[in-house]
């Protein structure tokens, strides 16, 4: 499992002072629980193996979460500055649980689209939530502009032959982000830094980023200090 550090974000939140749903005592609280995870439901679903017939809908592994936790943290760390009143594009939502996480963590649904390129996926978000996501290739679906556009997990693993072309897809891929966020594009990516790598996933240096996509879009935040091998990339555009 990851190492996460809760203060800063709870300091981020506040200096922003984006979210006006709650009390910085409340969401001190939201952010330790999901840290904790001692909810029992929760910890059924990581414990679901491949052969029990709830593993798709409710357990955080098909979706490239260890557990429900990290699941949350990733969230929170992406959302940081969001509030329910936006409207929000989830790029790879697979079941369309950012959409519930957000509904439990604000205390109200957001204006939320998701797109997946797994019918399995789309499907199984209708099942579980009752929600209807598009199906299909972000990168070729005509996408309506939305505040935020985000990304969990999207860039993380290799999608071509070699690493170079695999930095051109993430460039590219992020100015597609761009073009349909009104406000503000979300992601996260693999830190190489001081972190074991596995085969199969990507992992771009941090500097690198920040370095590229100022020199492209100016308004960038990175936050490398929750993880040991996630950060987060905040595009602003405003």
């Amino acid at each position: 499992m990851m190492h996460y550090q809760y203060v800063d974000h709870i300091q981020q939140v506040k200096l922003l002072g984006k979210i006006k749903y709650m009390d910085a005592e409340q969401l001190q609280t939201k952010i330790l629980n999901n840290l904790v995870n001692n909810d029992e439901l929760q910890a059924q679903w990581d414990s679901l193996t491949p052969t029990d017939p709830d593993y798709m809908m409710y357990s955080p592994m098909p979706v490239g979460y260890h557990d429900t936790a990290e699941q949350h943290y990733l969230f929170q760390n992406l959302l940081v500055g969001f509030n329910p009143s936006q409207s929000i594009l989830d790029i790879g939502c697979g079941r369309g649980d950012m959409a519930n996480f957000i509904i439990d963590f604000f205390g109200e649904p957001a204006p939320w689209t998701g797109i997946d390129h797994n019918p399995i996926m789309s499907d199984i978000a209708k099942q579980k939530y009752g929600y209807d996501t598009i199906t299909g290739a972000f990168e070729t679906t005509k996408l309506n502009k939305h505040d935020w556009v985000v990304a969990s997990g999207v860039f993380t693993q290799r999608r071509c032959n070699t690493e170079d072309e695999d930095l051109r897809k993430v460039f590219s891929d992020i100015d597609i982000l761009y073009n349909v966020a009104n406000n503000v594009v979300a992601f996260n990516l693999l830190s190489p830094i001081k972190t074991k790598q596995h085969e199969g996933f990507l992992y771009i240096h941090p500097g690198l980023i920040m370095d590229m996509l100022i020199e492209k879009y100016q308004f960038v935040s990175i936050r490398h200090n929750y993880s040991k091998d996630v950060y987060t990339v905040l595009i602003y555009k405003f």
